[in-house]
């Protein structure tokens, strides 16, 4: 190879780094933002369409992905959401993904308005769809405390995702906090702004079952179970 035709190609791979670092600094947190062009689950690999084209990542099991309503995503890359068009945001050390956050589903959004769907208020897939939807299988609701309202049975938490959520508290709820369970539940003045804790809810987000707070790192790690194949 000549010295002109290495020195054009290390010009192209500079400018292909540059252009790759800074979508990732657009980002906070370092995310990409994008589209899914193409999903292996057998391989564990996610390709998306962003600003500097199209990027491969390897997707592990400590790979967090998040819904978006920001629920953890328990089936990973065997989850139907996962298409081609689909709005996604990667956190990536190198090329292999820490975090996976979904966006809206618009295509669901209007498969469900041509049924006739009744109400579709946020434009979530599951807001309004079948119980066999995946979006109903979240469960888990990993955050910050933003504020907590004992006397309003409310606590309003900052998702994975930077979106904030309310979630109505019953005094039937358990809440642990560290290792230990609390006999004051949103009261205990141990539960304070910028603590991490999960909500734990029934299928869908709807009812609160559990507020775990203390070790957000732990908290996942004890959610993360093996990804269910669909076949």
């Amino acid at each position: 190879m000549s010295k002109r035709a290495l020195k054009t190609l290390l010009c192209a791979i500079a400018v292909a780094a540059f252009a790759s670092i800074a979508a990732q600094a657009a980002d906070g947190k370092g995310g990409i933002e994008g589209k899914i062009a193409k999903v292996d689950a057998a391989k564990g690999s996610v390709t998306i369409t962003a600003a500097s084209g199209e990027q491969t990542f390897t997707v592990t099991k400590m790979t967090q992905i998040v819904g978006p309503r920001g629920g953890l995503v328990r089936r990973g890359l065997h989850d139907p959401r996962f298409h081609e068009g689909l709005p996604i945001t990667v956190v990536a050390k190198g090329h292999t993904a820490t975090e996976l956050l979904l966006g809206v589903d618009h295509k669901a959004s209007k498969s469900a308005d041509a049924k006739g769907a009744t109400k579709q208020s946020s434009g979530f897939r599951g807001d309004e769809a079948g119980k066999d939807d995946a979006a109903d299988e979240d469960s888990d609701f990993p955050g910050k405390i933003k504020s907590v309202d004992a006397d309003k049975n409310l606590i309003v938490v900052t998702l994975l995702n930077g979106k904030e959520r309310s979630f109505m508290v019953g005094s039937e709820v358990k809440v642990t906090i560290g290792r230990r369970v609390s006999q004051k539940g949103l009261s205990d003045p141990a539960l304070r702004p910028g603590m991490t804790l999960t909500v734990v809810t029934d299928e869908g987000g709807h009812k609160v079952k559990e507020i775990k707070a203390g070790s957000l790192a732990g908290a996942i790690r004890g959610m993360r179970r093996p990804s269910r194949s669909l076949d």
